[in-house]
């Protein structure tokens, strides 16, 4: 099995390790999946360093980071007939 280095400034390395424990999974598992997702045709998430994100990208990076896949699962509780016209 081929390995690769990547370097990291400290400042990121200790970020994705915060994210590693968050997650509560290895570092290198949040890596590997990442490329696997990348290499299954998913779109890079932008990095923190991009400061006027537009509306399409903040989309984008919360539908990759999968933090409300649970929203599939609720059940529709409303309609467009619920409520007051606007």
């Amino acid at each position: 099995m081929a390995q690769l280095a990547v370097k990291l400034d400290p400042e990121r390395l200790e970020a994705l390790r915060r994210y590693a424990a968050h997650r509560r999974t290895p570092v290198d598992w949040l890596i590997k999946d990442y490329v696997d997702y990348l290499l299954h045709g998913g779109a890079p998430v932008p990095g923190p360093e991009l400061e006027d994100l537009s509306a399409n990208d903040l989309a984008a990076a919360t539908q990759a980071g999968g933090a409300f896949n649970w929203l599939a699962e609720e059940p529709e509780l409303y309609t467009v007939e619920d409520g007051e016209p606007v």
